[in-house]
Protein backbone atom coordinates (compact mmCIF):
# COMPACT_ATOMS: atom_id res chain seq x y z
CA UNK A 1 0.00 0.00 0.00
CA UNK A 2 1.62 3.27 -1.44
CA UNK A 3 0.13 6.36 0.60
CA UNK A 4 1.68 10.14 -0.20
CA UNK A 5 0.76 12.79 3.08
CA UNK A 6 0.58 16.58 1.34
CA UNK A 7 0.38 19.55 3.19
CA UNK A 8 -0.72 23.39 3.03
CA UNK A 9 -0.35 26.15 6.07
CA UNK A 10 -2.98 29.09 5.25
CA UNK A 11 -6.81 29.89 4.69
CA UNK A 12 -6.23 31.15 1.29
CA UNK A 13 -4.57 27.23 0.16
CA UNK A 14 -7.38 25.30 2.16
CA UNK A 15 -9.50 23.95 -0.43
CA UNK A 16 -13.20 25.00 0.25
CA UNK A 17 -14.83 22.04 0.97
CA UNK A 18 -12.67 21.90 4.35
CA UNK A 19 -13.02 25.64 4.77
CA UNK A 20 -16.60 25.75 5.37
CA UNK A 21 -16.42 23.40 7.99
CA UNK A 22 -14.72 25.49 10.53
CA UNK A 23 -16.80 27.42 13.13
CA UNK A 24 -14.72 29.98 14.34
CA UNK A 25 -15.14 33.32 14.02
CA UNK A 26 -11.87 34.36 12.80
CA UNK A 27 -9.16 32.09 11.58
CA UNK A 28 -5.14 33.18 12.93
CA UNK A 29 -3.21 29.52 12.08
CA UNK A 30 -4.78 26.78 9.54
CA UNK A 31 -3.04 23.95 8.42
CA UNK A 32 -4.41 20.89 6.04
CA UNK A 33 -2.86 17.62 5.58
CA UNK A 34 -4.16 14.87 3.55
CA UNK A 35 -3.31 11.59 3.29
CA UNK A 36 -4.13 10.26 -0.21
CA UNK A 37 -5.15 6.34 -0.57
CA UNK A 38 -8.03 4.81 -2.32
CA UNK A 39 -9.30 3.30 1.08
CA UNK A 40 -9.82 6.31 2.18
CA UNK A 41 -13.97 6.12 1.90
CA UNK A 42 -14.00 2.74 3.18
CA UNK A 43 -14.32 4.33 6.63
CA UNK A 44 -16.73 7.31 8.02
CA UNK A 45 -14.92 11.01 9.12
CA UNK A 46 -15.74 9.86 12.86
CA UNK A 47 -14.27 6.25 12.73
CA UNK A 48 -10.19 7.94 10.81
CA UNK A 49 -10.59 10.64 13.68
CA UNK A 50 -10.26 7.63 16.09
CA UNK A 51 -7.92 5.72 14.64
CA UNK A 52 -5.91 8.81 13.83
CA UNK A 53 -6.07 10.40 17.76
CA UNK A 54 -6.78 7.42 19.23
CA UNK A 55 -5.46 4.38 18.36
CA UNK A 56 -2.01 5.18 16.83
CA UNK A 57 1.24 4.62 19.00
CA UNK A 58 2.34 8.22 18.51
CA UNK A 59 -0.80 9.67 19.87
CA UNK A 60 -1.27 7.33 22.56
CA UNK A 61 1.71 8.20 24.25
CA UNK A 62 2.05 11.71 23.46
CA UNK A 63 -0.86 13.04 22.61
CA UNK A 64 -2.25 14.75 25.88
CA UNK A 65 1.61 16.26 26.56
CA UNK A 66 1.27 19.14 24.31
CA UNK A 67 -2.35 19.92 24.32
CA UNK A 68 -2.92 20.11 27.60
CA UNK A 69 0.62 21.19 29.63
CA UNK A 70 1.91 23.22 26.24
CA UNK A 71 -1.60 24.74 25.31
CA UNK A 72 -3.62 24.72 28.26
CA UNK A 73 -6.44 23.21 26.18
CA UNK A 74 -9.57 22.28 28.32
CA UNK A 75 -10.03 18.86 27.34
CA UNK A 76 -12.70 16.27 28.33
CA UNK A 77 -12.52 12.83 28.88
CA UNK A 78 -10.43 10.71 26.22
CA UNK A 79 -12.52 7.66 25.23
CA UNK A 80 -16.10 8.70 25.54
CA UNK A 81 -18.48 9.49 23.32
CA UNK A 82 -19.05 12.59 21.75
CA UNK A 83 -15.82 13.39 22.19
CA UNK A 84 -12.44 11.92 20.06
CA UNK A 85 -9.32 11.58 22.47
CA UNK A 86 -10.77 14.17 24.67
CA UNK A 87 -11.73 17.02 21.98
CA UNK A 88 -15.44 17.75 22.06
CA UNK A 89 -17.36 16.53 18.65
CA UNK A 90 -19.20 19.67 17.83
CA UNK A 91 -20.26 18.57 13.90
CA UNK A 92 -20.62 15.67 11.74
CA UNK A 93 -22.00 14.24 8.73
CA UNK A 94 -21.85 11.70 6.22
CA UNK A 95 -18.00 12.03 5.06
CA UNK A 96 -16.39 15.00 7.64
CA UNK A 97 -16.09 15.53 11.35
CA UNK A 98 -15.29 18.93 13.51
CA UNK A 99 -13.72 18.38 17.07
CA UNK A 100 -13.06 21.52 19.09
CA UNK A 101 -10.65 22.23 22.33
CA UNK A 102 -9.63 25.84 23.87
CA UNK A 103 -7.75 27.49 26.68
CA UNK A 104 -6.90 31.17 27.45
CA UNK A 105 -4.66 31.29 24.78
CA UNK A 106 -6.50 29.69 21.95
CA UNK A 107 -9.41 28.36 20.44
CA UNK A 108 -9.14 25.03 18.29
CA UNK A 109 -11.40 23.29 15.40
CA UNK A 110 -10.03 20.21 14.17
CA UNK A 111 -11.78 18.88 11.13
CA UNK A 112 -11.43 15.56 9.11
CA UNK A 113 -12.90 15.20 5.66
CA UNK A 114 -13.16 11.78 3.54
CA UNK A 115 -13.59 12.61 -0.20
CA UNK A 116 -12.64 9.42 -2.69
CA UNK A 117 -9.06 9.09 -3.36
CA UNK A 118 -8.47 11.12 0.70
CA UNK A 119 -8.71 11.80 4.00
CA UNK A 120 -7.99 15.43 4.95
CA UNK A 121 -7.66 16.97 8.78
CA UNK A 122 -7.54 20.36 9.03
CA UNK A 123 -6.12 22.55 12.40
CA UNK A 124 -7.89 25.85 12.85
CA UNK A 125 -6.39 28.18 15.25
CA UNK A 126 -7.96 31.57 16.61
CA UNK A 127 -5.58 33.04 19.19
CA UNK A 128 -7.66 34.20 22.07
CA UNK A 129 -4.34 35.90 23.93
CA UNK A 130 -1.36 38.29 21.97
CA UNK A 131 0.59 35.51 23.81
CA UNK A 132 -0.66 32.83 21.34
CA UNK A 133 0.61 34.71 18.51
CA UNK A 134 4.10 34.44 19.69
CA UNK A 135 3.80 30.51 21.27
CA UNK A 136 1.87 28.96 18.79
CA UNK A 137 4.15 29.89 15.99
CA UNK A 138 7.14 27.83 18.18
CA UNK A 139 4.87 24.77 18.25
CA UNK A 140 3.55 24.32 15.01
CA UNK A 141 6.40 23.43 13.11
CA UNK A 142 6.67 20.36 15.65
CA UNK A 143 2.76 19.91 14.87
CA UNK A 144 3.10 19.99 11.01
CA UNK A 145 6.47 17.14 11.55
CA UNK A 146 3.64 14.69 13.60
CA UNK A 147 0.80 14.90 11.40
CA UNK A 148 2.04 12.86 8.50
CA UNK A 149 3.20 10.32 10.85
CA UNK A 150 -0.44 10.15 12.75
CA UNK A 151 -2.18 9.92 9.36
CA UNK A 152 0.25 7.21 8.19
CA UNK A 153 -0.11 5.35 11.52
CA UNK A 154 -4.20 5.71 11.90
CA UNK A 155 -4.29 4.27 8.02
CA UNK A 156 -2.11 1.28 9.24
CA UNK A 157 -4.43 1.06 12.34
CA UNK A 158 -7.67 1.37 10.07
CA UNK A 159 -6.19 -1.10 7.03
CA UNK A 160 -4.46 -3.97 9.91
CA UNK A 161 -7.60 -4.37 11.20
CA UNK A 162 -11.17 -4.53 9.52
CA UNK A 163 -12.24 -1.41 11.67
CA UNK A 164 -15.02 -1.27 9.19
CA UNK A 165 -16.54 -4.54 11.25
CA UNK A 166 -15.50 -4.17 14.72
CA UNK A 167 -17.63 -3.39 17.11
CA UNK A 168 -18.14 0.31 18.30
CA UNK A 169 -17.17 1.56 14.80
CA UNK A 170 -19.24 4.12 14.01
CA UNK A 171 -21.55 4.23 11.79
CA UNK A 172 -21.88 6.72 8.77
CA UNK A 173 -24.76 9.57 9.52
CA UNK A 174 -27.22 11.56 7.80
CA UNK A 175 -25.31 14.87 6.67
CA UNK A 176 -25.92 17.44 9.04
CA UNK A 177 -25.01 21.13 7.93
CA UNK A 178 -22.07 22.46 10.16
Amino acid sequence: MTTTVTRVVGLEHVPEPIRSLHCLDRVDYVDVFAVHTAEATNWPAERWARAVLEEGSAVRRFGFIPWRVLLGLRLGPSYAPGYVHGWRIVGRGDDWIRLAAASWLMTCNAVGHVADGHVSVALFVRYDHRIAASWWPVLSPVHRRLMPVILHQGLQVLTSSDSRTQPGAPTRTARSHP
